[in-house]
């Protein structure tokens, strides 16, 4: 405990100091040395926000929590070679991965061409939609939990869903296929000879022509395979049996398919997840979900917002414990802050019997896109 004390003592002192030397350094942005050249744009952009939230539940204590402080690193043209990187410290949300510091991404991007590029370091496999949305950025208070267990390094341990390999992204005339290859552990915890992961993402859209109220769209499927040696699916599947899960072995297959859709105020997503676990012996886990949402934005800087999503941790067996919820909210952006409120209304449907609970959710940028340099 005392190592990792010091070392979340440290890293929070290194986040509270990058964050105060970009606010410092804000004043001379515009004073830089002449004949540098392009050296400057590989200069890191600091970017960092924080989340607060309240969470009441028709049972148990309330919570108040601080859900996520991020600060994010990014340098280089976006036409060119470039690299991110992401933190992330919690606290209060009744989770594993609070009171520490984690390194989130660790990447960087080469495009050969306007067409293709490769992506290297620790992110996220590409597999999905929702996952790929940021969550300063939602209609909701946080993604679906069909999305959080569903995808290949969603709630395993402290992956946050990350891992780490290589990826190829190439894209043209409306169609985007991303393939990539990965050590198959998450991130965040070492090597233990689980994986290869492989994952595939093909889709195609339209982004419409010009005016609000035209039709923009997209649509694709992905898929991933992996060899596993020891990890823990638990948090995956839960209701099934943990013997069977928490020291997995043998493999798994994933499927994804998803379609978005915008066209004037209104916003509209589904998805659709299959996952089929295969132990080293005994019977298969078979496990299904989805969710669809639709938001309507009636004025500038507010969104309502309405979603169902159900998950089934296992189809074969009947005591697995499978869930159905439905969720209302409301997002507002204050024109003169970078600050966003969001509630939600959640009504849950699960093994153990109905429950419902509110969420209230405060975001504040602390800064955006400040070049250190």
């Amino acid at each position: 405990m005392g190592k990792r004390h010091h070392s979340v003592t440290g890293c929070l002192k290194l986040l509270a100091g990058l964050t105060t030397l970009g606010l410092l350094l804000s004043p001379a942005r515009t004073v830089r040395a002449e004949g540098i050249g392009d050296f400057s744009s590989y200069l890191p952009n600091l970017s960092s926000y924080v989340q607060g939230r309240y969470t009441a539940p028709d049972t148990g204590d309330d919570l108040l929590s601080l859900r996520r402080y991020k600060v994010m690193l990014d340098g280089g043209p976006q036409d060119g070679f470039h690299y991110h990187f992401q933190f992330i410290y919690k606290y209060n949300n009744d989770s594993s991965t609070d009171n520490a510091v984690y390194m989130q991404d660790a990447y960087i991007i080469y495009p050969f061409n306007s067409d293709f590029s490769l992506k290297a370091g620790q992110f996220i496999p590409p597999f999905g939609l929702e996952r790929f949305q940021p969550d300063w950025n939602l209609y909701f208070v946080d993604r679906t939990d069909v999305t959080n267990r569903m995808v290949p390094d969603g709630n395993l341990e402290d992956s946050f869903a990350r891992d780490l390999g290589f990826q190829g992204d190439w894209g043209k005339s409306g169609w985007e296929l991303s393939t990539g290859l990965f050590q198959g552990g998450g991130a965040n915890d070492g090597l233990h000879d689980n994986g290869p992961l492989g994952v595939v993402r093909l889709s195609y859209g339209s982004k419409g022509s010009q005016g609000p109220r035209q039709l923009s769209w997209r649509a694709g499927l992905a898929g991933s395979g992996r060899r596993d040696v020891d990890l823990n699916f638990s948090s995956q599947l839960p209701g099934v049996n943990k013997k069977l899960t928490s020291h997995f072995s043998g493999q798994d297959e994933r499927l994804n398919g998803f379609v978005e859709a915008g066209w004037w105020q209104l916003r509209a997503q589904a998805e659709f997840f299959r996952a089929w676990y295969e132990p080293s012996s005994g019977g298969e886990i078979a496990a299904a979900g989805a969710y669809g949402q639709i938001v309507w934005l009636p004025v500038k800087n507010v969104s309502l917002g309405l979603r169902n999503e159900w998950f089934n941790p296992d189809v074969h067996e009947s005591t697995a414990f499978p869930s159905d919820e439905w969720t209302v909210g409301a997002t507002y952006d204050l024109p003169w802050l970078p600050l966003r409120v969001a509630v939600d209304h959640g009504w849950i449907d699960g093994g153990t019997g109905p429950s419902e609970e509110w969420r209230i959710q405060v975001q504040y940028f602390l800064v955006k896109g400040l070049k250190l340099g």
